[in-house]
């Protein structure tokens, strides 16, 4: 907030009136500390700054004309004085900061100007994160709906509505886009519902209240959004990921392909999606839906099929009927091979709360993630229109710990270079907080950096952290899908965390081309500009029907 120098300034401001972020007082004495009274100006100073950037502006000395007129009334020094001891109570019970403070002299007396902001927490509690995949029209988004609300589906997608929120989501009862929910547990493990998951002053209060947070990312699964459904699964860094298999139209496709080909196996999108989340070395979790509108047969053709899939990538599939299943199958599932599946309605109250009973007990460590490495993590949503905010991004910590004030590297650039910044604030599920830990989701307000030069893809990263911009590197690759061959000058789309851009196949080692089911270790070239890629990381290409996954070994320039 600039410094409120001049009494023209204070004019302006009353001209504009009260607003959302703003309220005027003509003094606050001690009858302001009454429980009532003190109650609802709690309620208003967190009103003023519980959205980005949780900033408010509160003035004393101020009259009020009916609600329709501010003028100025002024105190003396020590009524002020007084005033400010006051609103330093006030704003200490509703955790807000006065960050800025100004005293006007007017011809009428002294006007102070103050700006709070949010206090910091110092992270959110317990976190765990779940990648969400599965075919169009498998059930995703009412299953999320169902399971956030505790309120089972009325079999005609009730339960999804608050996810979907693009028109053509709507209209067509599909998701386009990577959605977020989250579902909270008390200190006892039982859930913490959201009676409406889109009233933002009620996610705060689950929030507060909430031990442990579960995320949800809904990918979409139709076929023209499959680059936003790999960018899910691999820029969510989740800790877990979770597959769905509606059972029913399964079951159609596995006996449509019998016709076909005489071979049963599972469609080949549920294949994708197995291999894809099984590559991201996370632990699997599948879900067969629709349970209330799969026959006894088609139930025993999918399970069978799904087992076999999963034998069939190295995995132990082990079939979750009830509670008592549960505890054997948790002190196992961060070893990454047992695979629990559950056979799930959304309509159905009991699939529904021993899915959620087994989601409260996963450990939210999975991946061993090294909190004391330097911080690291890409960049997937830019908003440059923030009002109060330089630029801010959004994203998933990949490993270490950010916090609020610290220096930042982000890039490349085009040139390769990287930029340097300052985090300014963090928000994590609409809340401020000091930092976030590898797995968190985060919302980074960055100073000190040319805003338009931010794009999806970047490395975010501490100054202790060593960064390398990349253009060319190897990896090892296999290909899952192809209707012919691919040959070196190959053009696909790579996907690498939310890296999304376009490589040339400069060499196949010890092949002349590659064909459906083969291993082979490949040279590839950015196209347009330099990543920030390492060693380890896992990769997608693709092109139309085509996909090929793997690992980058090596590092070349």
């Amino acid at each position: 907030m600039p410094q409120m120098t001049t009494v023209e300034e204070v004019q302006r401001i009353l001209r504009v009136g009260e607003t959302r972020n703003t309220e005027f007082k003509r003094n606050l004495t001690k009858t302001d500390l009454k429980p009532v009274r003190k109650q609802k100006l709690v309620t208003r100073i967190r009103y003023m700054t519980c959205e980005s950037p949780f900033e408010g502006r509160f003035l004393i000395g101020i009259e009020d004309i009916n609600g329709d007129e501010w003028k100025l009334y002024g105190l003396t020094e020590s009524g002020l004085k007084n005033a400010e001891k006051i609103l330093s109570r006030i704003c200490q019970e509703a955790e807000v900061e006065i960050v800025e403070e100004e005293r006007v002299e007017t011809q009428r007396g002294l006007v102070g100007v103050y700006l709070l902001k949010r206090t910091e927490a110092l992270e959110i509690k317990e976190t765990c994160s779940v990648n969400v995949a599965g075919r169009v029209n498998s059930g995703k988004s009412t299953l999320i709906g169902a399971l956030v609300t505790g309120k089972p589906d009325n079999g005609s997608g009730s339960a999804r509505s608050f996810l979907l929120k693009h028109p053509q989501e709507i209209t067509r009862g599909q998701t386009a886009d990577i959605h977020l929910a989250f579902l909270g547990y008390d200190e006892e493990g039982m859930p913490i519902h959201l009676e409406n998951p889109l009233n933002k002053e009620e996610a705060a209060r689950v929030l507060d209240r909430s031990k442990k947070i579960l995320t949800f990312f809904d990918a979409p699964g139709h076929k023209e959004y499959s680059k936003t459904m790999i960018r899910s699964i691999l820029g969510a860094d989740a800790q877990y990921g979770l597959i769905l298999v509606p059972g029913p139209e399964e079951a159609d496709l596995i006996r449509s392909e019998e016709e076909r080909t005489g071979a049963k196996r599972l469609d080949d999108i549920t294949r994708e999606h197995m291999i894809l989340m099984a590559n991201q070395e996370a632990p699997l979790i599948v879900v067969i839906s629709k349970g209330d509108r799969t026959s006894d047969e088609e139930m025993e053709l999918v399970l069978n099929l799904v087992r076999k899939t999963l034998k069939e990538i190295g995995k132990i599939p082990v079939n979750v009927r009830g509670k008592e299943d549960i505890p054997a199958v948790i002190k196992e599932i961060t070893n990454q091979v047992v695979v629990p599946i559950f056979q799930v309605a959304s309509t159905d109250p009991d699939s529904l709360s021993l899915l959620t009973d087994f989601l409260s007990r996963l450990p939210s460590s999975s991946n061993g993630r090294d909190l004391s490495q330097p911080a690291r993590g890409f960049v997937d949503k830019v908003y440059r229109g923030v009002k109060g905010t330089n630029v801010v991004i959004t994203g998933t910590v990949n490993q270490g710990v950010f916090k609020t004030g610290q220096n930042l590297l982000i890039g490349p650039e085009g040139n390769g270079d990287f930029m340097e910044g300052r985090l300014f604030s963090i928000e994590m599920f609409k809340k401020r907080v000091g930092r976030v830990r590898a797995g968190d989701l985060f919302g980074f307000d960055v100073k000190e950096v040319d805003k338009h030069k931010i794009r999806r893809g970047q490395l975010i990263a501490d100054t202790e952290e060593p960064v390398q911009s990349t253009r060319a590197f190897e990896a090892n690759i296999v290909v899952t899908r192809h209707p012919t061959r691919i040959s070196e000058g190959y053009s696909p789309v790579m996907q690498c965390h939310t890296i999304q851009q376009t490589v040339v196949l400069q060499q196949i080692y010890d092949k002349e081309y590659l064909c459906v089911g083969d291993f082979a270790r490949v040279r590839l070239e950015f196209l347009m500009v330099p990543e920030a890629v390492q060693v380890g990381d896992k990769i997608v290409l693709r092109e139309a029907n085509t996909r090929a996954i793997g690992t980058i070994i090596e590092i070349i320039d």
